[in-house]
């Protein structure tokens, strides 16, 4: 069953795309495309779905895009069992949806981006910062003495091969 009617004309490649790809692209949506009902998002709209995808994307959530009949663009996120549903009204506002484990946790309307662009930094931010830190801590310079210079310490590998061609 397909979702979108675009003409011949349009890549059957769009849906090959990157999320960001396809959010910008959404501007080039024709006239009825959904059904023969449907405008295109404005700019604008395209501009603050890929601030809040950029965001997501930067504190490591999978992310898709769609387009809606109305101008507006809905963003679904990812991180394990948690999913925040984002859709960007053609007005500039925003509404968010929480869900954990398929079960809807809070919904809010009428955001704007800066501030569900907070939200997603204070829930988000810090676990993705706290694990990368847990990841690196084995290989930060703690002292020092550990800035010297010196010489390498990379083990001998063994014995060495002559190598040959075998006849056939």
């Amino acid at each position: 069953m397909t979702f979108l009617s675009v003409d011949e004309s349009y890549s059957s490649s769009w849906f090959l795309r990157t999320t960001d790809q396809r959010i910008s692209d959404f501007l080039k949506l024709p006239q009825g495309w959904h059904y023969g009902e449907g405008n295109a998002p404005n700019e604008e709209t395209v501009d603050d779905a890929l601030r809040i995808y950029n965001q997501t994307t930067l504190l490591g959530l999978k992310s898709e895009a769609f387009p809606g009949i109305d101008g507006e663009i809905q963003i679904n996120c990812y991180s394990g069992n948690k999913t925040l549903e984002f859709t960007v009204e053609s007005t500039g506002m925003v509404s968010l949806t929480k869900e954990e484990n398929d079960i809807e946790i809070s919904s809010h309307e009428n955001l704007t981006v800066e501030a569900v662009l907070n939200i997603v930094r204070e829930e988000y931010g810090e676990t993705t910062w706290n694990s990368f830190d847990q990841s690196i801590q084995s290989i930060i310079v703690s002292t020092k003495s550990e800035l010297r210079v010196g010489p390498s310490e990379i083990p001998l590998t063994g014995v060495e091969y002559r190598s040959y061609l075998a006849v056939a």
